[in-house]
């Protein structure tokens, strides 16, 4: 595998029973990029983004074939410890999650249970550093004890990326990370996405083709299971190859 792809996906199928919710798909992830998966709902973003992290197998009754490779590993190996897998690659959800717990505990729960900072100043630096990250820091530092659900939904949502960020993944997956915001919120966390992508690579579910067009470097369309195109953001909006894909970007169907 090329230095620059981090996540290889190749000949992948997805089963929920017997409907088969994903066709055939192939696609490269590159490194320090951002890729949003746009497409009509239920065509199929949203499971594909759950398959590289495993997040599927807590569903009952589905079958994935073909191969994720994460780092030269299928990350669909029987041997693969899926807990460490989720450390690598994390997740944020649509709608904000923050634990019931304080500003600083939602950010140090996960580093703390793994061990990857000990309590005090290691867990003290980690925290502010992940807070920083998320372009939150300045808005909490004098709130780290509050409960975090007292956060406006666009903090709540980047207290979510900060505690993502925290246990020290190598990809960032967001599944629609602003659809519940309002335009400054998600303002804020399209800054924040061009931002991360220094440090990690992102792979981004987006309703928006505004949001897809503004954030990403590369942008893949699907439709009804199929993976229709994938290529330069520029490129898709501006020269789509597909006739398919143009419709949808114009609005003529979806």
């Amino acid at each position: 595998m090329s230095a620059d792809v981090m996540v290889k996906v190749e000949q992948m199928s997805f089963y929920y029973g017997d409907f088969k919710a994903l066709n055939d798909i192939s696609l490269d992830f590159l490194k320090n990029h951002v890729t949003a998966l746009i497409g009509p709902s239920g065509c199929g973003k949203s499971t594909f983004l759950r398959c590289l992290n495993r997040m599927n197998d807590l569903i009952p009754d589905t079958k994935i074939e073909g191969r994720i490779l994460f780092g030269d590993v299928d990350i669909y190996d029987p041997k693969i410890d899926v807990v460490e897998l989720r450390k690598r690659i994390g997740m944020v959800f649509q709608k904000p999650n923050p634990f019931p717990k304080s500003i600083y505990e939602n950010v140090a729960y996960a580093p703390k249970i793994h061990g990857i900072a000990n309590k005090g100043p290691q867990m003290d630096d980690l925290v502010e550093e992940s807070l920083r990250k998320a372009g939150l820091w300045d808005e909490v530092k004098d709130r780290l004890a509050e409960v975090a659900t007292n956060l406006s939904g666009g903090q709540q949502q980047r207290l979510c990326i900060a505690r993502a960020i925290a246990m020290q993944p190598d990809i960032l997956l967001m599944d629609e990370p602003a659809s519940a915001l309002d335009p400054i919120a998600t303002q804020k966390i399209e800054d924040l996405i061009f931002e991360l992508k220094e440090r990690y690579t992102i792979i981004i579910v987006t309703h928006s083709m505004q949001q897809a067009a503004r954030v990403s470097d590369y942008t893949a369309f699907f439709y009804m299971g199929d993976l229709v195109e994938v290529g330069d953001t520029q490129e898709i909006f501006t020269q789509p190859v597909k006739k398919q894909t143009e419709d949808y970007i114009t609005g003529r169907f979806g």
